[in-house]
């Protein structure tokens, strides 16, 4: 089952070029797999010019979950990451309109996006709400992946952490599946989750499903760096 409509229909216009500069980046899938070295690091230090904690928001659509974490923790980066060019061009609107420092967006793949981000470099990584692309076609293109756990527990920072959250329940059991053979990723138990999002604005796609009476489930995973090394 696809997302619906929602990112086609959204009314808005490419930002201008001084917001464009300041927000969003854009990767052309072509140039970042042939030429990754003409982009920079996902990384504070690449993209803000600080060491401050990272965190990224995989496939984050219009950037609620960023543009809220980023008002509420200057203190902290924050990227969203999604591959539709509407989507982000209301995120750029919105993180303009409230004067943010602390945020950006990518347009790029995450599949290539991924190789960008240095080793432990990510305090926090999200993936909400993504497409479930059941036709076995598109599987290859899913986040929730052998890959994206792969990367995370390359990407996050010791005890850093990754939060899945979804509204399908096939998706769901398929990522604890998953996990089984990614040990360096630790479930927490609900009153171990980040503190950052126990009062959560809820994105578009969480109102949705949570407005049609879906189950909305959700994983935190903790990076345990000497599990990940030594396999135990």
């Amino acid at each position: 089952m696809g997302r619906g409509r929602y990112p086609a229909r959204l009314k808005v216009v490419p930002p201008p070029e001084e917001l464009a500069a300041r927000y969003l980046h854009i990767w052309p899938g072509h140039t970042l797999y042939a030429h990754a070295e003409q982009f920079p690091p996902l990384s504070s230090p690449g993209l803000f010019g600080n060491e401050q904690p990272l965190a990224l928001d995989i496939g984050c659509a219009t950037g609620e979950l960023v543009l809220a974490l980023a008002a509420a923790s200057p203190e902290c980066n924050y990227v969203g990451l999604d591959i539709v060019a509407k989507p982000l061009w209301r995120a750029v609107e919105r993180a303009a309109a409230a004067d943010l420092r602390n945020v950006c967006f990518i347009q790029a793949d995450a599949r290539l996006a991924y190789r960008q981000i240095p080793a432990a470099s990510l305090a926090m990584a999200y993936v909400h709400f993504p497409a479930p692309l059941l036709r076995n076609r598109q599987r290859n293109q899913r986040l929730i992946s052998p890959t994206l756990l792969t990367q995370m527990e390359r990407c996050l920072a010791p005890e850093g952490r990754l939060s899945i959250m979804t509204d399908q329940p096939a998706l769901f059991a398929e990522c604890e599946t998953l996990l089984l053979h990614h040990p360096g990723l630790l479930p927490l138990p609900p009153e171990a989750w980040s503190v950052a999002l126990t009062g959560m604005i809820k994105s578009h796609y969480y109102q949705r499903w949570e407005d049609r009476g879906r189950p909305i489930l959700r994983l935190e995973l903790m990076h345990n760096l000497r599990t990940a090394l030594t396999g135990s």
